[in-house]
């Protein structure tokens, strides 16, 4: 049983690392080439995040630290 919480935790993370490159990557793809074409804000996505969790206060700084947990 433990085994598989290991195996999917390992999941999870490569998961996630591969996610932030994907990320990474369309907001060097928005600053190069503005408008990729993709239908996709990275960068307006990502400010209308931060705007959100801004205006939300506390919960807001509990969900950012939580984000960056997950992340590390």
């Amino acid at each position: 049983m433990n085994n598989g919480f290991k195996m999917i935790g390992d999941v999870v993370g490569h998961l996630t690392s591969i996610l932030i490159g994907v990320l990474g990557l369309g907001i060097v793809a928005a600053l190069v080439f503005g408008d990729a074409g993709l239908g996709i804000d990275v960068i307006g996505n990502i400010t209308a995040l931060v705007s959100d969790l801004a205006s939300s206060g506390v919960v807001g700084l509990l969900v950012i630290a939580i984000l960056l947990s997950l992340v590390k």
